[in-house]
């Protein structure tokens, strides 16, 4: 019968780690996100792509790599790269901040990954940016790229959490209920 109590125990402690743990999880913030403004464009449009402070030392080389279809037509500024992966493309820190207009080719559709590595002081930024026909104008606010958001948001966790004090509670319940059945009197 203790090892009953035990084992109701550690499963009911389980069980309120794993709701508490969603919480940690929704506290990170990527600080590893370049800002693409606007962060939606239609097809030969350009967005430029600037960090919050000086991620990159002084005036490092700043090696970009985009991911997407097409994306070998892609161009920093208004000069069309060599290389028709477009998986390294160059770029300059100013005084170790970003701010790079990037144009996208004419057939572009779909996501677009951005990747930009400092090659001195090797770290490493991500920017999204979406490529859509509908998109006449480049209207979109910035986007700050950071982590995707899957799941529930914060705001409609209030069930969650009211289920889960409801378990704890039932679990004491259950506890209390057993050692007061344990201490009495057996009758005959």
């Amino acid at each position: 019968m203790k090892t009953t109590i035990l084992r109701a125990a550690a499963a009911l402690s389980l069980a309120a780690v794993a709701l508490l743990a969603p919480t940690a999880a929704n506290a990170y913030v990527d600080p590893s996100a370049a800002i693409a403004t606007p962060s939606t464009i239609a097809p030969g449009q350009t967005s430029t792509f600037t960090t919050n402070g000086a991620p990159f030392t002084d005036d490092e080389d700043v090696l970009i790599s985009i991911t997407g279809e097409n994306a070998s037509g892609a161009t920093l500024g208004m000069v069309k790269t060599a290389i028709e992966t477009n998986t390294v493309l160059r770029t300059r820190a100013k005084a170790g901040a970003l701010a790079v207009p990037i144009v996208f080719p004419s057939n572009a559709i779909g996501t677009y990954d951005l990747t930009f590595t400092g090659t001195v002081s090797g770290k490493v930024l991500h920017a999204r940016v979406v490529v859509s026909k509908e998109s006449a104008s480049p209207s979109t606010p910035p986007s700050t790229s950071t982590l995707a958001k899957t799941g529930i948001d914060g705001g409609t966790t209030a069930g969650l959490w009211i289920a889960g004090g409801a378990l704890i509670v039932t679990g004491a319940a259950v506890g209390v209920g057993a050692v007061l059945r344990r201490r009495r009197p057996a009758t005959v």
